[in-house]
């Protein structure tokens, strides 16, 4: 099934193509029919398999007017601005979009608010404008959550169910995230939203990520790193930890050891944390090592390797960290490092994921300390 089939128009196909983008994801097809027949929707598919798509296409095929017809909420501001960028890029002129976030002004967003079709953007900064009366969703005809699940990991429930106050009843109601927690069909119960549910399997688009897990010594976790990084060939790296001053000293580590990597975390300000994330999808830094709050919404599509430095404390966390690596049917490996203590945590994801042994011997590299 090619775009054309799914209701997609030529000016669109056209546009993709340009993007190199041919052949839709599992997700878009099977979600774009749904969306364009009218139906809400509680969607469950992993980070890179074209999320952003399988709900703005649709919605850019079909928004017209002067008014506001869109609403798009991330969990970041990051998010929120790749969001927007990849409406854009497939938008047709007469189609305006503004993103919304905090920590910068208030005016242009108020301005762009006012001729938008559609709003992206964060909670917190939307609800504001909401509040304050600038931004009109009187006539608006799609609610779309992405990253749902990490919105609510988040602690943003009370935020969204005020916004949701706001919107009219009569809506299409578009939830995506990489897991469905229970949190999130009860909020469904409580607004009366009766999605129908996708839930696309791991490998039915990410084929091409190989995932797997090596036991390490405690103190030869840093050179198995370093050596695992040195001889992949790569394109961009993330190396999750689970604290801002591991991220510090593990990053520090591997520049001295000749590794281009640099820290990504909550210590660090906006400003600072947006030029990083640029830099990175720029390629001009190879390495980000980063805590799972700094890294929510740093969706790149050229990362190759996930590393986890730091065993995640639960599946779903394990989940969004893999699937940032091999994004839309793109080679990626994920390896995570394998501590005699973090065996009892690991084993508890196990359960739910199916992760083997990696089989490769490594031959390690001595990192200076």
């Amino acid at each position: 099934m090619n775009f054309e089939e799914l209701g997609i128009s030529e000016r669109t196909v056209s546009q993709l193509k340009q993007q190199g983008i041919t052949e839709p994801t599992e997700v878009q097809k099977k979600s774009i029919p749904e969306i364009f027949e009218g139906k809400d929707m509680l969607v469950e598919s992993e980070t890179g398999s074209g999320k952003t798509l399988a709900f703005s296409l649709p919605i850019i095929e079909k928004v017209s007017g002067d008014d506001t017809k869109a609403l798009v909420l991330t969990p970041t501001r990051e998010l929120a601005k790749q969001v927007s960028e990849e409406i854009e890029k497939n938008s047709p002129d007469k189609i305006e979009t503004v993103t919304i976030y905090g920590g910068v002004s208030y005016d242009p967003q108020i301005q762009g608010a006012k001729k938008a079709n559609i709003v992206v953007g964060t909670p917190g900064r939307v609800l504001d404008l909401l509040k304050q009366k600038k931004i009109d969703v009187s006539g608006l005809e799609y609610f779309i959550l992405d990253e749902a699940d990490r919105m609510l990991d988040m602690g943003f429930q009370d935020e969204l169910e005020q916004i949701i106050s706001f919107l009219p009843d009569e809506k299409q109601n578009l939830l995506f995230g990489a897991t469905i927690p229970r949190a999130l069909k009860k909020m469904c119960d409580r607004y009366d939203i009766e999605p129908e549910t996708i839930r696309i399997k791991a490998s039915e688009h990410t084929r091409n990520l190989d995932a797997k897990y090596m036991n390490v010594k405690k103190n030869e976790k840093l050179s198995t790193l370093y050596t695992l990084l040195e001889e992949r060939e790569r394109d961009l790296s993330i190396v999750f930890c689970q604290t801002k001053n591991t991220t510090r000293w593990l990053a520090d580590k591997l520049r001295k050891n000749g590794i281009d990597a640099q820290e990504l975390n909550g210590d660090m300000s906006q400003h600072k944390r947006e030029e990083m994330v640029e830099k990175f999808e720029n390629g001009e830094i190879k390495v980000i090592v980063a805590t799972d709050v700094a890294a929510r919404g740093l969706d790149i599509d050229n990362v190759t390797h996930v590393f986890n430095y730091d065993v995640p404390d639960t599946a779903d966390t394990y989940t969004h960290r893999i699937g940032r690596a091999g994004r839309q049917g793109r080679e990626g490996e994920a390896i995570t490092l394998l501590e005699r203590n973090d065996h009892d945590k690991f084993r508890r994801i196990k359960r739910k994921v199916d992760i083997p042994r990696m089989d490769e011997e490594v031959d390690l590299k001595d990192a200076k300390m």
